[in-house]
C-alpha cells in the first residue's frame, strides 16, 4: 500500500465522504499518475471555481451533444449550465468545509507531520 491510498483509507475511516479525499478533479490526477493532494485540504474557493468551470462546459458540452444541437440556440442554455457548475461548485466548497471542521484539518503539510507521513 502506498501512502496516496493510507491516507485515502485514513480519512474515510475518521468520517471523511469519498469525494473529499480524492484529489480534484480526480481523472485528470488519475490519468497522469500525480500525487496530489485531496481535495480536503485544498482551499475551498479554488475548488468552487474549479468546479463552475469544469461543471459549466460539461453540462453544457453534455447537453450541447444530446439536446441542444437540435434546438434552436436559447440564451437559457448558457444560464443552465452556469446553474448546474454554481449549484456543484457551491455543493463541493461546502462538503470540503464541513469535514475540514470536522476533521479539524489545517494545512496539508502540517497534517502530514502530525501523523508521521512528511513528504
Amino acid at each position: 500500500m502506498n501512502k496516496k491510498e493510507f491516507i485515502e483509507i485514513y480519512l474515510r475511516q475518521k468520517g471523511a465522504s469519498r469525494t473529499v479525499v480524492k484529489p480534484f478533479p480526480f481523472l485528470w490526477y488519475k490519468l497522469f499518475n500525480s500525487n496530489a493532494k485531496p481535495c480536503l485540504f485544498e482551499s475551498p474557493l479554488k475548488l468552487f471555481v474549479w468546479q463552475l468551470v469544469l461543471g459549466t462546459v460539461t453540462w453544457g458540452g453534455g447537453m450541447w451533444l444530446m439536446v441542444w444541437q437540435f434546438q434552436e440556440p436559447s440564451i437559457n442554455n448558457l444560464y443552465i449550465s452556469l446553474l448546474f457548475g454554481f449549484t456543484t461548485g457551491l455543493w463541493l466548497s461546502l462538503e470540503v468545509l464541513y469535514y475540514s471542521k470536522k476533521l479539524k484539518i489545517t494545512s496539508w503539510p502540517e497534517w502530514l507531520s502530525e501523523h508521521h507521513l512528511a513528504e
